[in-house]
């Protein structure tokens, strides 16, 4: 028995989307068909020779992969920023904007 509204399939497929991933594969070709990628590795010689500690601290950071978005709340006390202060810009845009809407002419 079919279901009478199948679901919707998730363009996401798995690590990655198809969209995503033709968009990375265009830009690479065109990276190297402009010629871009001998000058971008004798730039990268030069960086890694002229500031190796730079380099060796960039290529330990880049090792860890990407960090997480999601930050705790004590986090963010030790930044410096609490929840409030890093909530208040929203909660006035959305008063500002519904004062705008709902305010008499």
């Amino acid at each position: 028995m079919k279901p009478e509204n199948p679901t919707h399939r998730d363009p996401n497929q798995g690590e990655g989307d198809r969209i995503s991933a033709r968009r990375y594969n265009d830009e690479v070709r065109e990276f190297v068909a402009d010629g871009k990628v001998e000058p971008a590795a004798r730039e990268a010689q030069a960086y890694v020779r002229f500031k190796p500690e730079e380099a060796a601290k960039a290529e330990r950071v880049a090792r860890r992969g990407p960090t997480s978005t999601r930050i705790s709340l004590d986090q963010l006390i030790a930044k410096g920023r609490t929840v409030v202060d890093r909530v208040r810009p929203i909660v006035d845009r959305a008063v500002d904007r519904l004062r705008a809407r709902f305010s008499r002419k």
